[in-house]
């Protein structure tokens, strides 16, 4: 799927930033500077500025986001979208993703400075930032935030082109069904064709949220090409396998198991 690779690509430019800007800030270290002075040299550093232009990752979240417009080509378009809307929507992502890599330099500074005061070695320190260490956005979480941001523009434009619906407009669960499909997923698209309040009676907060979290699939209007993007007997068989199996318990949707918790 195009927006996997876009987001693999996203993913393996996080991870050339974060390198890059790890051994920059270590280079500090080879330059004779005391403890003390590279903690001060850390202070003064415009973590944002470094990671967004002068190591370019602004070019890649931009990359990321001509992804958005592909999107948009391959959607069955069953209502109208305003180019202001749909212009705020990408607005709003790319703001969050710039603010999300701001956010990941100030913590890198902060793991490379306890490594250098904890007399870590360069490829300690490395390694722990790509492994996550200290909150740091590992490769892996870069590529699911870049996957849940394509997926959920995609149920944004859905929900804008379903304002003006009637009441009796019908909408199917799409999108693959494989080994990582949800079994909420799979019970969603095993419904069939439902009205949006029979979803939102039966799956509420599935027509804005999927599954949850990374999810890849979305409701739409149910016409003959979404029909053919959502495999119904398939889950249905899926379902039954696990049923005989006893491995299936009725899924929740995230908003369900919240006010199960609350």
């Amino acid at each position: 799927m195009a927006k996997d690779k876009a987001a693999q690509e996203f993913a393996k430019a996080v991870e050339r930033v974060q390198q890059e800007l790890a051994g920059q800030i270590l280079d500090l270290r080879n330059q004779g500077l005391t403890k003390n002075e590279i903690l001060l040299v850390l202070e003064s550093l415009n973590m944002e500025d470094i990671i967004l232009n002068k190591l370019n990752l602004q070019a890649d979240i931009d990359n990321l986001m001509l992804e958005y417009e592909s999107v948009l080509g391959v959607m069955e378009m069953t209502g109208e979208v305003t180019e202001e809307a749909l212009t705020a929507l990408i607005r709003m992502d790319r703001s969050r993703l710039m603010q999300q890599a701001g956010l990941s330099a100030e913590t890198i500074k902060t793991e490379v400075a306890r490594g250098i005061l904890g007399n870590a070695t360069e490829r300690e320190i490395t390694e722990g930032i790509l492994r996550g260490s200290g909150g740091v956005l590992r490769p892996d979480q870069a590529e699911t935030v870049a996957n849940t941001a394509l997926n959920q523009f995609e149920r944004n434009v859905t929900m804008e082109m379903a304002e003006l619906d009637p009441p009796n407009a019908a909408y199917i669960y799409q999108g693959p069904m494989d080994d990582k499909t949800r079994d909420i997923c799979l019970n969603m698209m095993s419904a069939g064709p439902l009205t949006r309040d029979q979803i939102d009676s039966q799956f509420p907060g599935s027509f804005s949220d999927g599954g949850g979290f990374n999810c890849r699939h979305r409701w739409g209007r149910a016409t003959s090409v979404a029909n053919k993007l959502s495999d119904r007997k398939g889950a249905d068989r899926v379902i039954d396998n696990k049923k005989k199996q006893g491995k299936w318990r009725t899924p929740l949707t995230p908003q369900q198991q919240i006010e199960q918790r609350g």
